[in-house]
């Protein structure tokens, strides 16, 4: 598969484009193949997936249903989006110190440990949270597009009762971008098939 998006990336001018960004959730799967794959690229982290971080700190630090929750998190979301990253992570780093560090036995939906995943994560991701800046310049900070179109590849080998080997996942995966390409391909590699070029009469 990897041969066919950097195909796709090649055809589509990507060493020539005068920007090129990504923008995902900087899952741990998804930096490293950003970075191997096209070292450089600027990269935005998910505005929408960093909200919910926050949004689950405040209800962690001051109860779900509190008002005093909705505000921490529109604030530290309101700071992120200004470009103020170091601002959100002083803020988190008051209430993780408040309610104290992670302990082991502590599960995963403990305030603590929800506060200091959060916090982590702001802190990992903050050089890819210039939110300002890329709205300056008119540049998207939600990965929606590309999520919607991911799952448009994914309900055609995800459905109930479908077991796939690789090979057979990946060549339905590429007849499913041929299909969804929208500029003819589809077409065109049907007509190139033996079986089923038309027999002359």
């Amino acid at each position: 598969m990897r041969a066919v998006w950097c195909a796709e990336a090649a055809h589509r001018g990507y060493a020539h484009a005068a920007q090129a960004l990504a923008i995902a959730d900087c899952g741990e799967w998804i930096d490293p193949l950003l970075e191997r794959e096209f070292p450089g690229i600027e990269r935005i982290a998910d505005g929408s997936h960093a909200e919910e971080y926050l949004t689950d700190a405040g209800k962690a630090a001051f109860g779900a249903e509190s008002a005093q929750a909705k505000a921490f998190s529109e604030k530290c979301a309101g700071l992120l989006y200004a470009s103020q990253a170091e601002q959100v992570i002083a803020l988190l780093g008051e209430q993780s110190q408040r309610l104290g560090k992670p302990r082991q036995k502590d599960a995963a939906q403990h305030p603590r440990r929800i506060i200091a995943t959060a916090l982590g994560y702001i802190e990992k991701n903050k050089q890819h949270m210039d939110y300002a800046r890329y709205r300056k310049n008119g540049w998207p900070i939600g990965s929606g597009n590309v999520e919607a179109g991911v799952k448009q590849f994914n309900k055609r080998v995800k459905g109930t009762e479908q077991f796939w080997s690789y090979p057979g996942a990946e060549a339905v995966l590429n007849l499913r971008a041929l299909l969804l390409s929208q500029d003819g391909r589809w077409t065109a590699y049907w007509s190139r098939r033996p079986a089923y070029l038309k027999r002359p009469a």
